[in-house]
Formats: structure tokens, sequence, C-alpha cells
């Protein structure tokens, strides 16, 4: 089945389609299939800004040239340089050709496009392969306790001048984005972030001001430590994990060892809350990265992976 490709918007019963078919796959598969900045471009409706990096979707229906009965399989393609994509099956419409055929339509598009296999599931290696994509970036998630045996964290004290306060809306947007561009200039995702892409995210159910910890140095956004706590599940009072979001020093503040210190702030925040464990996520070749969180307890717990061709550009 030819899948079919649309602009930046889905319409809105499309847009209800893909995210209800995201969480029966990652309630089948134990992983997320979707990213969190692809369910953002999701939920754009017609007439609703764009993100700032152009997408589009393609989409396969169960039955396109009858009454509408729903998307069964889909793919969100983002038209960086190099494009990635995403995709996600039904698990009820597998091993019927779907995700080869939106990897597929993708590819005859946009042959440079690098593909996520969030998990690196089985399918999905296999899926690939078949295609004469290989590995080309990883992004582990490591988890470490907040509770219990071996959850004990380090002390944390700011140096002399330094203060910790949390995110203000309406005072502190233009600074965050604009050290956050500087601490990821080089980071192929969050670099990007915009003030549209900010303010999508603190509009979601899991944004709290107070977990969001600036801190300064006299005048100066001299680093961040944003945290994320998803509602917790019915039944339970306290969400069992936190996320370590984005932790970033200014460039002009690195070399001091500011970044252990602004991570342990959100760590001891974390804990302080209740939550039994944390998380994070980080590229598998930041080898200082990997050894400063491995020094705090983290372990790799899940890992990310990114398939393109051989000739695809860096």
């Amino acid at each position: 089945m030819q899948p079919t490709v649309t602009d930046a918007h889905l319409e809105p019963a499309q847009s209800a389609d893909v995210l209800a078919m995201a969480v029966r796959a990652a309630t089948h598969d134990g992983v997320r299939p979707l990213s969190e900045q692809t369910v953002l471009d999701v939920r754009r409706l017609p007439g609703s800004a764009a993100s700032e990096a152009p997408t589009r979707h393609l989409l396969i229906e169960e039955h396109p040239d009858s009454p509408r009965t729903g998307v069964v399989a889909y793919a969100h393609v983002e038209l960086t340089d190099p494009p990635s994509a995403e995709i996600v099956v039904d698990p009820d419409h597998r091993h019927a050709g779907h995700g080869r055929a939106l990897a597929q339509a993708v590819l005859a598009q946009w042959p440079h496009t690098r593909f996520w296999a969030h998990g690196d599931l089985p399918a999905a290696r296999n899926l690939f392969s078949s295609l004469d994509l290989s590995p080309v970036r990883e992004l582990w998630q490591m988890t470490r306790p907040l509770r219990g045996e071996w959850s004990e964290l380090p002390g944390v004290t700011l140096p002399e001048g330094f203060t910790v306060r949390s995110f203000e809306r309406g005072r502190d947007e233009e600074r965050w984005l604009a050290v956050n561009a500087r601490a990821f200039a080089d980071h192929p995702e969050q670099g990007r972030m915009t003030l549209a892409d900010l303010q999508d995210r603190t509009q979601e159910p899991w944004f709290d001001p107070h977990g969001f910890l600036l801190i300064e140095h006299g005048d100066d956004l001299a680093g961040f430590h944003w945290t994320k706590v998803e509602p917790a599940e019915p039944g339970h009072s306290v969400p069992a994990s936190g996320e370590v979001y984005v932790v970033g020093v200014d460039p002009a503040y690195q070399g001091r060892g500011l970044g252990t210190v602004v991570t342990l702030v959100g760590l001891h925040h974390l804990r302080n809350r209740g939550l039994a464990s944390a998380t994070l996520y980080v590229e598998g070749d930041n080898a200082p990265a990997l050894a400063t969180y491995h020094r705090l307890g983290f372990e790799r717990s899940a890992i990310d992976v990114m398939y393109a061709a051989a000739d695809a550009p860096a």
C-alpha cells in the first residue's frame, strides 16, 4: 500500500489516530516509538504555528478508499540537514510490510534520512539492515536510584558567588535560549530549540517551573538543570521516576566543575519530591558526560540507535 504524504499538519482525526497508535505500540513494545518533539508535531493542528524545522507526515490507512477506519502505520520526517525520521506500526497490523513501505517511501524522497530505532528492537534492526542502513549514533538512557540501597547522593554546595532559583515565565525565556544555544551548539536537536519549542514544553502537563533550576552568577545565567516529572500513574500519589531533562553550562563557565554541581542540584530536587529514581539521556560517544554520570551512580538502562546509509552525510 502506497503511503500518503502530508505537510506540516495532520487533520485532527489523523492526529488522534497516530497518538493512540503510539500508546498501543508503547504498551506492546515497552518503549515509546515517538520522541517528544514528534508528539508535539503530531499534535499541531491546521492553523497552528509549525515547528522551526519543516516536517512531513507519511500515513498508511487501513482502507483509504472506503470510509476511514484509521491510521495503521506512520512515519514522521524532520527536514533537517540531514533529515531524521521515526516510524511506528500498530501492533495489530504488523508483519504486513507497512514499516518497510514507509521507510522506502521516505528514502525515495529524502535518500540521506537517518532513522531512529527507539529501544533498538529486533524488528527495527532487521528492517534497517535489510535496507542497507547501519548504526551511526547511539543515545543512552541512564538511570540511578533515589531511594533505598545505593541511592545516597553526594552533598551539593554552590561555589561562592553563585545562586539558584526557579525559572520564571515571561522573564527568563530569551536568556535561557541564548545559553542553551551556546551550551549545545554542536548538538543536532537541543541546540536548535526556539522560543516556540520552549513555549510548547512549558504548556505541557508535566511542566513545573520549580523544577527548572537556574544557576546564576551576578547577572549571568551560568548554568541550568531542567527536570521533568510526568504525572503520576492512576492509583499512585507520587510518580515513580523523574528525568534529568536538560543540563547545561554556559561555555564561559565551563572548566570550573560546575556541570557536576548543576547536575546534583537537580537530582536533590527530584529526590526531595519523593521519586524513586532518576533517568537521563546522553550521547553514547560523549565520554566526559558518561564518566560524570557513572561517578554519580547512573548506569545504562536503555538505548536508542540511529540508522543511516553508509554514504549519508554526518
